[in-house]
């Protein structure tokens, strides 16, 4: 580990020394940069141990090793103070050319094994500069080839004591073969190089495009979403206040009716005393509705004060508040063991009771009401069925009974404000769980709903 941090720091402090800020925006041009720099310290490193050498033995011929290190090191300052490859690129094997043309010179002309050094000129150009560039170095190194095969040939002896025109131009064809047969492989390999570099860097501009929209969506969705809260608050309040503030001028309606059939009770008519029948019974279903809509506008305002739940306690809670119903119409029911849930106690025995008492009342009069509760553990979240032999509800409307005052029966058939469900779908989604409608045996009805075992803030 310490290792790591070594190489890593020690990576940091190399580009921050030898390579421009804007080449390491890309990995692909900081690869480049890197090999580039090296090449150009490695140089003067060669450059320092020839030099040493020399001082070691003065007789030994060897490069202008002094100008060298200094190029060297000017060339590693040009490229961090520009960072343009093409420049970089050029005078490097600019300079490297004249540095090994000086040594040409001395050490043999065409038979100098400086000439083969100085491949690396168009070498250098291809790789780093551009194809042009490269080819340009090239056709120089081989003009500089014929200039020495010349030389050569007119002066017999020049560079050696006895030379044949022969004897020249095998060197000249077989220098100037290897330069042109590994320029071309070092081409055709670079060009497929750049190709797929080419070819990765438009795919990371994509997916860095990719990316910047997914921010974007994910930026508009979270703004979405927090306007859609806003709203869903400021509906909830909307609600509240409807419901709390009508509840007043409904209830004087009921009275001032009240009074009014006392005073003129022995002056009222049949009809009249039908009519002023409807007024009350209307103004007792508005605030049945009034307060069922106030205690579903109140769902969730608590959610604050979650705690683990024995639901087998809630629906024991239940069965007591609806004996009544259930001893008036032997309604039975079945549970298997439920488990324990972080939620709220008094929601989660509004959510039963509203699903028994739901069965209850749409029960089959050829019947005895029966409901099955069970519940299973499906991978992180609990499923639970609430199962009744009732008169079902149709496959078109298993979606909509969970609207708000939605109602599939006339009041006078079935009494109820049509929000019971709509309640239950609000508990069920406040705990980050779902709720639907399956059909039950007999043409009964099966409502599903999951709630996860660890509740998403």
């Amino acid at each position: 580990m310490p290792k790591i941090k070594f190489f890593s720091h020690f990576g940091k402090r190399y580009d921050d020394l030898f390579i421009p800020v804007h080449l390491r925006e890309s990995p692909l041009s900081l690869r480049k940069a890197r090999v580039l720099v090296f090449i150009h310290l490695f140089l003067v490193i060669i450059s320092v141990l020839f030099e040493v050498a020399n001082s070691m033995y003065p007789g030994v011929e060897s490069p202008a090793t002094k100008i060298a290190i200094v190029v060297g090191l000017t060339l590693v300052f040009i490229f961090k103070r520009y960072g343009n490859f093409n420049i970089s690129g050029n005078l490097l094997g600019f300079c490297l050319f004249l540095i090994f043309l000086e040594s040409v010179f001395k050490t043999g002309g065409l038979y100098s094994d400086n000439l083969l050094w100085m491949m690396a000129t168009p070498l250098i150009a291809l790789l780093f500069a551009n194809t042009q560039s490269g080819m340009i170095w090239l056709g120089t190194l081989i003009g500089v080839t014929i200039f020495f095969f010349v030389l050569d040939v007119q002066n017999p002896g020049f560079y050696r004591n006895q030379t044949t025109s022969l004897d020249a131009a095998y060197y000249f064809i077989t220098y100037t073969g290897l330069f042109i047969m590994v320029v071309g492989i070092v081409l055709i390999f670079a060009t497929g190089q750049s190709m797929i570099i080419k070819a990765l860097d438009e795919k990371q501009k994509e997916l860095t495009r990719q990316k910047a929209e997914l921010a974007r969506q994910t930026q508009a969705l979270l703004e979405a979403e927090e306007k859609l809260k806003a709203i869903n608050i400021e509906l909830e309040q909307f609600a509240y206040s409807a419901s709390h503030d009508l509840k007043e001028p409904l209830r004087m309606i009921g009275s001032y009716t009240q009074l009014i059939k006392r005073k003129l009770a022995p002056h009222i008519e049949g009809s009249t005393e039908e009519y002023m029948g409807f007024v009350t019974d209307g103004v007792a279903r508005m605030e049945k509705m009034l307060n069922d809509l106030l205690e579903y506008s109140r769902l969730g305002r608590n959610s604050e004060q979650m705690k683990e739940v024995d639901l087998n306690e809630t629906l024991l809670t239940v069965m007591k508040n609806l004996m009544a119903a259930m001893r008036d119409t032997d309604t039975a029911i079945f549970a298997n063991g439920l488990p324990m849930l972080k939620s709220s106690a008094t929601e989660m025995m509004r959510l039963f009771q509203n699903l028994i008492a739901n069965s209850i009342k749409f029960r089959n009069g050829d019947r005895t009401p029966v409901i099955d509760i069970t519940c299973q553990t499906d991978g992180e979240a609990h499923r639970f069925r609430f199962m009744d032999n009732g008169i079902g509800i149709p496959d078109e409307h298993r979606q909509s009974v969970f609207n708000i005052f939605e109602r599939l029966h006339s009041n006078q058939k079935y009494e109820g404000s049509g929000i019971g469900l709509a309640t239950c779908k609000k508990i069920v989604n406040s705990l980050g769980g779902t709720i639907w409608v399956e059909p039950g045996e007999n043409h009964g009805t099966a409502f599903v709903f999951t709630i996860p075992k660890e509740r998403q803030n």
